[in-house]
């Protein structure tokens, strides 16, 4: 049993408000994100995560997807709402794909090839990534507004930009969650938990219009995207 987690718990501070229920040609980013995941013979069940207060806002817009088993609360933090996700699964699967519910252009190839190399590899946890196409600098002390100094330049060659979805052996995540929980270590994905315990990751290639939806200019790309995918 394979389930995917689709935290779409987060306010849009920075966006203005709540990304996953924006609508672009008459259809949420909840919906698009959704909508691979439902058609992929790949995924058995799905749980959403949402705002506690827009639970009911949630349910009628995944209505329509039938593999989507539980829509529960999240917490204040990403890595919060994915461990309730965890729990709420627990003695259910043996395998989680955990997917940003902001990132609405993923497919069911990207899916698929997840799953593949999950299977091929016999690792803990495989993950999708880009490699960075612009120059990238390491900094030091902020100066005024955003400025910083320069440190010094990375390799791209040794770097990749994480993206979800992200697939998981259950019982490692579940572990990696409550240790990070105890410790008060906060990861910036789940694949992070992984690495801090000693767990072997590998990344596969993602796509670079499997972006996520973080301020409003995101949108203008996205409409783009969806545009070229779509001919």
């Amino acid at each position: 049993m394979r389930y995917a987690i689709i935290p779409a718990a987060g306010r849009g501070k920075r966006f203005g408000g709540k990304k996953q229920f924006v609508e672009v040609g008459g259809k949420s980013i909840i919906e698009f994100t959704l909508k691979p995941f439902e058609e992929s013979p790949l995924i058995n069940k799905i749980v959403v995560v949402a705002p506690a207060e827009s639970i009911p806002e949630m349910e009628s817009k995944v209505r329509a997807f039938s593999k989507v088993e539980a829509i529960i609360p999240g917490g204040c933090e990403r890595q919060e709402s994915v461990f309730n996700g965890l729990k709420y699964i627990n003695g259910k699967c043996s395998e989680v794909i955990v997917h940003d519910g902001v990132r609405p252009l993923v497919t069911k190839k990207l899916i698929s090839e997840l799953v593949s190399a999950y299977q091929d590899y016999g690792v803990e946890g495989v993950i999708t990534a880009v490699k960075p196409k612009d120059t990238v600098k390491s900094v030091g002390a902020p100066l005024e507004g955003s400025d910083f100094l320069i440190k010094e330049t990375l390799n791209r060659d040794k770097l990749v930009l994480v993206q979800t979805p992200q697939l998981f052996d259950f019982g490692v995540l579940m572990e990696c969650h409550e240790r990070a929980i105890k410790e008060g270590f906060w990861g910036t994905d789940d694949a992070s938990l992984l690495e801090r315990y000693g767990y072997t990751v590998v990344a596969i290639k993602g796509d670079y219009r499997n972006i996520k939806i973080t301020t409003p200019e995101d949108l203008d790309i996205f409409r783009v995207f969806l545009d070229q995918m779509a001919k």
